[in-house]
């Protein structure tokens, strides 16, 4: 996720509907929704941190379609490629 001390870099993710671009834009989402890389992930699941007792972390999967207006976003092959074999792309 972005840092707050970094400038803001446009996004293209957000551009489709202003559902998205709200959620990009807004803190009511974060951090659900969040770009990294140039990819867009949707949080989906929580799982609990093996080195922390009681924390729990985020499990997040790659979006390929606007949650909001069904919008094709990404695809696998352009997500693979951004962040390599080692990190699961598929849908």
């Amino acid at each position: 996720m972005a840092n707050e001390n970094e400038p803001s870099v446009p996004s293209k993710f957000g551009t489709c509907c202003e559902g998205l671009k709200e959620a990009m834009a807004g803190e009511d989402f974060d951090p659900l929704i969040a770009e990294e890389e140039g990819v867009l992930y949707l949080a989906v699941g929580l799982v609990e941190m093996e080195d922390e007792e009681g924390e729990q972390g985020m499990i997040d999967h790659p979006v390929y379609f606007c949650p909001f207006c069904g919008t094709k976003v990404q695809d696998p092959e352009e997500v693979k490629a951004k962040i390599g074999d080692d990190k699961d792309a598929e849908s």
